[in-house]
C-alpha cells in the first residue's frame, strides 16, 4: 500500500535506495506469508485427518487458506518469472490482502461449513470498505507510469 501511496504523491520512489527498500520489505513479507500459510495449511490438514478422519473437505474456510498459498505463490512465480517488476509485484500483495482479509473473515460471514464460527454483526461493512480501499490502490496503482508523480518528475528531471 505505502509503495502505490509514496509513488503517486511524491518523488520519493525515483530514489533507487527507497524503491529497492519497499521492494525487498514486500518480497520479505511474502515469502514470509507463503512459507507460513502453507504450513498452517499442511498442518491443519493433519490435525482434520486425526479429527474428522480426512484430510480436506472443501469447506470455505480450508478454501480461503488454500487461496492465500495460491495468491503468494503467483504473486512469487510472477516476481521470478520477471511478468512483474516492482509496481506489479506491490498491485500482487494487494490483491493477496483482499483474498487474505476474505479467508479470514469474509468465510466467518458466509454462516456454513464446519469453520463457521464467529460472525460479527458489522464486521461486513468493515471488510467491504477494506476491499474497497485495496481495490482503490490497485486501481491507482495500474495507472501509467507518467501520471505517478515520482516517476513523472524524475522523467522531467532527466529530460530538462
Amino acid at each position: 500500500m505505502a509503495f502505490v501511496l509514496v509513488g503517486l504523491t511524491t518523488r520519493a520512489l525515483a530514489q533507487p535506495n527507497v524503491l529497492r527498500t519497499l521492494y525487498g520489505m514486500m518480497y520479505g513479507v511474502v515469502c514470509f506469508a507463503i512459507l507460513f500459510s502453507f504450513t498452517g495449511t499442511v498442518l491443519g490438514g493433519l490435525w482434520a485427518d486425526v479429527s474428522w478422519g480426512r484430510f480436506w473437505g472443501w469447506d470455505p474456510k480450508e478454501n480461503g487458506a488454500l487461496l492465500i498459498v495460491l495468491v503468494n505463490a503467483l504473486a512469487l512465480h510472477a516476481r521470478w518469472g520477471g511478468i512483474v517488476k516492482q509496481r506489479g509485484f506491490a498491485v500482487l500483495c494487494l490483491l493477496g490482502n483482499i483474498v487474505t482479509a476474505w479467508s479470514w473473515f469474509g468465510t466467518n460471514q458466509m454462516g456454513i461449513g464446519l469453520h463457521s464460527y464467529g460472525r460479527m454483526d458489522g464486521a461486513t461493512l468493515w471488510l467491504s470498505v477494506f476491499w474497497l480501499s485495496q481495490i482503490a490502490l490497485i486501481g491507482l496503482g495500474l495507472l501509467p507510469l507518467r501520471w505517478w508523480r515520482s516517476f513523472a518528475q524524475a522523467a522531467e528531471g532527466t529530460s530538462a
